[in-house]
């Protein structure tokens, strides 16, 4: 994922992969977070929350201790 993907504002709705590797379809709600120059999706706002209060046991941990 980089930022050539679409930013949930950008009105348009396309999918894209979430930080576990599913799949949904980006509109403005969709959840996300800026991390190293991309735009990572979450598949809800709990899992967003999760990322936010622990990231090391959310979804995003095998991103984050791959460092990549």
């Amino acid at each position: 994922m980089n930022l050539n993907q679409p930013s949930p504002d950008q009105g348009t709705a396309t999918h894209a992969e979430t930080a576990c590797g599913a799949r949904v379809l980006v509109n403005p709600l969709t959840p996300f977070i800026h991390y190293r120059d991309e735009i990572v999706y979450f598949c809800g706002e709990d899992c967003r929350q999760l990322y936010d209060g622990d990231p090391l046991n959310s979804c995003m941990a095998a991103r984050l201790l791959s460092g990549k």
